[in-house]
């Protein structure tokens, strides 16, 4: 791009960056949580102490490509193995979504709007929550967003670089490789020109490498292990297999809510209402954007509402992104502009109140789909070190996902000390905390029944108590 496009780009894109930037830095101390557990950490520190010498984590580990785990193995090898160099790893995912958000941005909206379509991005209370993270979804973020421009731009050797890397990513981004596809064939498909056999040559070219990978990957997998996806026998095998015909329809509840949740719900009925009121007219920009929006929200709706697997909110970044770009070009055909700027500022509201909706108890939420989870690891580490000072054994402690990982994993210390997975009628001590959603209603009841609160921590929305059986005397606190 000319010095003098990157020069103009500054101003805007700076502030966004400058906003990441302090986040990460906020967060630096904060362990890995939920699935970068696993997918960051454990993979990550396979790499680094293997130095490389495998391309394969044990079985007990694997089914996801190598990529992610490999990129932090390198950094820590470079920089050190700490929570802090990870987050900070993130930064150059992070600088390169706000750069292709800002490319879209000005490609929808006029000159003026640029900043504040992209402010409707990244208020989006998911988006920021997985910028606190060192988070996989950030990275297919970017890769899907530049395969976007690169579309767009009709730049097809980046574009082919772009999708190389998705084959190598997880197995969600290997999803969205048709969605990168049908993107392209149904742009090419609504241009004058439709198609042409040389066309449909030129098209799928870039595909081919990323075709290629990707069924590598899957030989060499199968080859290795026997099996390509996920294990039967592993913990994932039980979330892999067909839901009902009831379970079908729970999904598509579940994947509506985690579309509307968080304050989206404010800016789905906004587009929806603007594409309502000007459905005869549509101009081809907002026909485009439709279909970038609506494309990869069907691929992955298809796919993953067959599945057990639970349906998490960051699954729909993509379209999260797209949405606030749509919704910012779309108000533009507000006539008004006092009533512009009113529902503008509603919307933003709307989304900055995302991170304060708080279920019932007995309500699953998304915890990494919002900053109201940022005390957790803070709150976490305080109540381990009060188990220690009470010298109650970790082994008689039950606890939940994400907590049942050692120190080791969650903070890259040498503690590796596990908490056991809850069972009520067996153990002593129940670590808990409202960041956990496994706990079943009868659970909770219990716990509410049978058992004493020894030790209660809270900060913001998130709660943590030490339960003991009443059973036993509670020991009383130290005063």
């Amino acid at each position: 791009m000319p010095y003098a496009s990157i020069r103009q780009a500054l101003p805007v894109v700076a502030p966004f960056m400058v906003l990441l930037a302090v986040l990460t830095w906020y967060v630096r101390d904060n362990g890995f949580f939920w699935d970068s557990i696993l997918l960051a950490s454990k993979y990550g520190q396979w790499y680094y102490q293997t130095r490389f010498s495998t391309l394969f984590v044990p079985e007990a580990l694997a089914g996801y490509p190598p990529l992610f785990g490999m990129y932090l193995a390198a950094g820590w090898l470079l920089l050190g193995k700490t929570v802090p160099v990870s987050h900070f790893l993130m930064l150059p995912f992070l600088v390169g979504i706000v750069w292709q958000v800002y490319l879209l941005a000005k490609r929808y909206l006029p000159s003026n709007w640029v900043v504040l379509g992209m402010l409707l991005v990244f208020l989006d209370p998911t988006l920021l929550a997985q910028s606190a993270q060192v988070a996989p979804d950030l990275v297919l973020l970017f890769l899907y967003l530049l395969c976007l421009n690169a579309l767009l731009q009709q730049r097809p050797v980046l574009l082919s670089v772009a999708l190389v890397f998705m084959a190598l990513h997880t197995p969600r981004s290997q999803i969205l490789l048709v969605a990168v596809f049908c993107t392209q064939a149904l742009l090419v498909w609504r241009s004058p020109h439709r198609f042409s056999w040389p066309q449909i040559g030129k098209m799928v070219g870039p595909y081919l490498p990323a075709g290629l990978v990707l069924l590598g990957w899957l030989l060499l997998h199968y080859q290795h292990f026997g099996w390509v996806g996920y294990s039967r026998s592993s913990d994932w095998g039980a979330y892999a297999g067909l839901v009902s015909p009831t379970g079908f329809l729970r999904n598509l509840g579940l994947i509506a809510w985690r579309l509307l949740d968080y304050g989206r719900v404010a800016l789905w009925l906004t587009a929806g209402w603007l594409v309502w009121q000007g459905r005869r007219g549509l101009s081809p920009a907002t026909r485009e954007l439709l279909l970038l929006l609506l494309v990869p929200l069907l691929t992955l709706g298809a796919v993953l509402v067959w599945f057990a697997n639970p349906i998490g909110h960051r699954y729909w970044l993509v379209v999260y992104v797209l949405l606030g770009l749509l919704t910012a070009h779309l108000l533009l055909h507000v006539g008004s502009q006092p009533l512009r700027l009113t529902v503008y500022a509603f919307l933003l509201t709307s989304l900055v109140s995302g991170h304060f909706w708080l279920y019932p108890q007995k309500v699953a939420k998304g915890w990494d789909a919002t900053l109201a989870h940022l005390p957790y690891f803070s709150l976490r580490h305080q109540m381990m070190d009060y188990l220690d000072h009470r010298q109650i054994p970790w082994q008689q402690v039950g606890s939940d996902f994400p907590n049942l990982a050692a120190p080791a994993d969650t903070d890259l210390t040498q503690d590796r000390r596990q908490f056991a997975p809850k069972d009520l009628a067996a153990q002593s001590y129940i670590f808990y905390s409202n960041v956990f959603n496994g706990f079943t209603d009868q659970e909770l009841e219990a716990l509410e029944k049978d058992w004493v609160v020894l030790h209660e921590l809270k900060q913001g929305q998130v709660v943590i108590r030490l339960y003991q059986k009443k059973l036993q005397p509670p020991l009383q606190e130290k005063r």
